[in-house]
């Protein structure tokens, strides 16, 4: 075996998987409450504007951190950050369990959005100083598979923890909330031991296997400080990019969040619901995979976000419109398959446009604008429900955020790979 693809999976190993299931149990803890919403608005008296505000609220807090959180772990190291981050966002999300009407509901999400909010862009950041360039379209792709993965596990998981109704005087809903929300807090402990913050303090690979990853990630830096824009320029992408990921976010979680009560309104019972509800995950995560896969092998990321925006409106707008729940909930399936893998695929513009603390700094402003999307989605939902009494208005809105989104990336397109296929990059696995 060559050192690269020994390094490269040694690395693989030991990182991949806890950053998945970290990023699993934040993003369980983000979409737990479409699930628990079943019974809690009944129980606690909330309209669907109320839901729709209350849901939108995590992104208040979201947005506060992101910039000085990217920018902390760049300096400083994600390691302790990481574990206190999951520490503090696993407390909040179990509290949502003892929440007691909408002011206290609007506070719990936005202490829990606060508490996440560094998380994503860190881990983002994070992937770029430990993976070369051929490397991080598939890496991103399986951290951002976390996702649709709480989707397909968590929803039948939350229908499961339903079933404890009364145990301990608790609703089914709080059962929801305090199950998924205690593994962030055990996770902590886990990301201190695993987790390095560099390369260079990798003890865990020998010292040749070190020196040459080392070495690799100079390179990758080195290459991309060449290749970025300038700063005249960068702000200018930062905005397209931010109102792009806007476009992105607006409709992952306008569908997230509603995608349950969606399903339910379709005649299925609560538990019947949770299982439901997986299935456009299942199709999610299958297609993230062989959309990141294609563009490791291929590039042109501008191309295949692009495509995958336009593939999430088209399933949206025809869910809108069908009538039969089994048809919705293959369009439903369509949308998914979209909004998830323009979310993966999207990742790798930004982080190969810029390099170093720019990184940092980009990456946290592009995700923290981006997340005002997050925001608007499940609030637009909650007011054209309540206003028409069906979801298909609010769904046209999320697909046609979305096209603006597949609009914008599309200018951030290869066309030099369309106009000469020979430049297509040969892959890792291949070059030796």
């Amino acid at each position: 075996m060559d050192l690269e693809k020994q390094v490269m999976q040694k690395v693989s190993r030991r990182l991949v998987p806890l950053l998945m299931i970290l990023y699993f149990v934040a993003y369980v803890d983000r979409i737990n409450l479409g699930f628990a919403g079943l019974t809690m608005n009944k129980d606690l008296g909330l309209t669907p504007q109320v839901f729709g505000l209350g849901a939108a609220f995590f992104f208040f807090g979201y947005l506060i951190l992101q910039i000085p959180g990217s920018l902390l772990i760049h300096k400083l190291g994600a390691r302790r950050l990481t574990a206190l981050m999951a520490f503090t966002w696993g407390v909040f999300a179990v509290g949502m369990a003892f929440v007691w009407n909408a002011p206290s509901f609007y506070a719990a999400r936005f202490f829990l959005g606060a508490a996440e909010s560094a998380f994503a862009p860190g881990m983002l950041l994070y992937i770029s100083l430990w993976f070369p360039k051929q490397y991080r379209g598939t890496v991103v792709t399986l951290f951002i598979l976390a996702n649709p993965l709480a989707g397909v596990i968590g929803l039948p998981l939350s229908a499961l923890l339903m079933k404890l109704h009364g145990i301990a005087q608790l609703a089914g809903w709080q059962w929801v909330f305090i199950g998924e929300g205690l593994p962030a807090v055990l996770l902590a402990f886990v990301t201190l031991r695993l987790m390095t913050d560099r390369p260079s303090q990798a003890k865990w690979l020998n010292d040749t296997e070190r020196q040459w990853l080392v070495k690799a990630m100079e390179q990758d830096v080195t290459e991309r400080k060449g290749s970025t824009i300038s700063r005249g320029h960068a702000k200018a992408h930062v905005l397209a990019l931010a109102f792009c990921y806007f476009g992105i976010i607006m409709g992952l979680y306008g569908f997230g969040i509603w995608l349950p009560q969606i399903v339910k309104s379709f005649g299925a019972s609560t538990f019947e619901t949770g299982f439901i509800s997986a299935i456009p995950y299942v199709a999610a995560s299958v297609f993230m995979l062989f959309w990141g896969r294609r563009l490791d092998r291929i590039g042109n990321a501008g191309w295949h976000t692009a495509i995958a925006c336009f593939v999430g409106c088209v399933g949206l707008v025809a869910a809108a419109f069908v009538s039969s729940g089994v048809l919705a909930v293959a369009m439903l399936s369509i949308a998914a398959m979209g909004l998830f893998s323009a979310l993966s695929t999207f990742w790798t513009t930004p982080t190969n446009l810029f390099a170093g603390a720019t990184a940092a700094a980009s990456i946290g402003f592009i995700s923290s604008m981006g997340h005002i999307g997050g925001f608007t989605g499940p609030y637009v939902m909650g007011v054209m429900l309540a206003a028409t009494h069906s979801h298909a208005l609010g769904l046209c809105g999320l697909a046609s955020a979305l096209a603006l989104a597949g609009a914008i990336i599309w200018r951030y397109r290869d066309k030099r790979l369309e106009k000469n296929p020979k430049l297509i990059p040969t892959p890792a696995s291949q070059r030796h």
